[in-house]
């Protein structure tokens, strides 16, 4: 099954991506008068490995991504007994506005013990070209990095090349600071956005950092560390980015485990300084601009450490709308582990659900005209 462990960073002491919770072995106009609920959803696509990445073009195509199942190639991982495995498992998939569904290209999955596989990340488009944020490296891996993970991929027509390797730039710069001995040069190339600039952005969940980088010869440079720390101490990291309306970016982050409920929060990010722009959140796995103007932040859920079976709570995650000064409003709720959400200029959301479920089961839903929920 696939989890969350791998946007996790554990305590100092540990190497990251060590198995904090080792939970994924588990793996303009009048507005008219709306509900306090949305309609149904309908499904989009399906039959996907733990989704992570949603992104609909103008045209009305949606893109998904997701973990895949790692491969055959074999590494170890200090202070693991157990081999990890890595092959081109992940994929970005395409879902054609007729709603035909089709593989575009494959990508690393790197399957580590103790936490499963971990795969593409969110996609952004620039003109004809869909980038893909993906994978996950740490230098105390026992193998040299396979191409295209902890990179931004490009994707145009049918070619797939490396455009940035992320880990390259983690490993010279390791803007948190985490010694090397203590498993800090890692990075997990994750949240993915165009900003207004015409760069790409980079909310890397290793790494604890907002990237730019340069999408027409892959130049990576530092925006903003984002090293912070909840909980019992593991860093809350960065998973998703967006641009408001006022031109900054703004970065969702997953609060440290064990996740406790309130934790997580949005973070503005202005000429390189970082503030809270929205406090009092859980569980954060993305952030995106709706057609509205407004930020929607992504809840994954809730994790009770006392349940005997899954400790992340089914159907228990939510979609929240964020006002000018950070105000919250939820207008979706109950759904199952969702990762990322998309809008189309209708104000559909496109949202993908069951990032942690058995492979397969993943899928991504439309809700109609989302923006012009009051809340629930």
């Amino acid at each position: 099954m696939h989890g969350l462990d791998h946007l996790t960073r554990p305590p100092r002491s540990r190497l990251p991506l060590a198995g904090l919770l080792s939970l994924a072995l588990l793996s303009g106009c009048a507005r008219p008068v709306t509900p306090t609920a949305p309609v149904p959803p309908k499904v989009v696509a399906t039959g996907l490995n733990g989704p992570q990445g949603v992104h609909v073009s103008a045209d009305g195509t949606v893109w998904v991504t997701d973990d895949g199942l790692g491969g055959t190639t074999p590494f170890t991982v200090p202070g693991q007994t157990d081999p990890g495995n890595f092959g081109d498992s992940a994929r970005l998939v395409k879902v054609a506005p007729d709603g035909t569904q089709s593989v575009v290209t494959s990508m690393p999955s790197i399957n580590i013990p103790g936490i499963g596989p971990t795969g593409g990340g969110k996609i952004a488009v620039i003109g004809d070209a869909v980038y893909v944020a993906n994978g996950v490296w740490n230098a105390g891996f026992s193998v040299a990095r396979p191409a295209k993970a902890s990179a931004v991929l490009r994707v145009d027509g049918s070619a797939t090349v490396e455009l940035a390797n992320v880990f390259a730039f983690e490993a010279a710069t390791n803007p948190d600071g985490v010694a090397p001995a203590q498993g800090g040069i890692d990075s997990h190339a994750y949240g993915l956005a165009a900003g207004p600039d015409g760069q790409l952005y980079v909310a890397d969940a290793g790494a604890n950092a907002l990237f730019k980088v340069n999408p027409q010869g892959g130049l990576v440079s530092l925006v903003a560390s984002l090293a912070g720390k909840t909980g019992t101490g593991a860093q809350s990291v960065p998973t998703g980015v967006a641009f408001g309306n006022d031109g900054n970016a703004y970065v969702s982050l997953l609060s440290g485990g064990p996740f406790p409920s309130g934790a997580a929060r949005i973070v503005k990010v202005a000429g390189g300084v970082v503030s809270d722009f929205a406090t009092g959140l859980t569980m954060l796995t993305d952030v995106e601009k709706g057609p509205d103007g407004k930020l929607y932040a992504v809840s994954f859920g809730s994790f009770n450490p006392a349940s005997t079976a899954i400790p992340f709570t089914a159907n228990a995650g939510s979609i929240i709308r964020l006002g000018s000064g950070g105000e919250k409003t939820t207008v979706l709720s109950g759904l199952n582990y969702p990762t990322s959400i998309s809008f189309n200029a209708a104000g559909d959301a496109f949202v993908a659900e069951n990032g942690l479920g058995l492979p397969g089961s993943g899928r991504v839903v439309r809700y109609s005209q989302l923006t012009r929920y009051t809340g629930q």
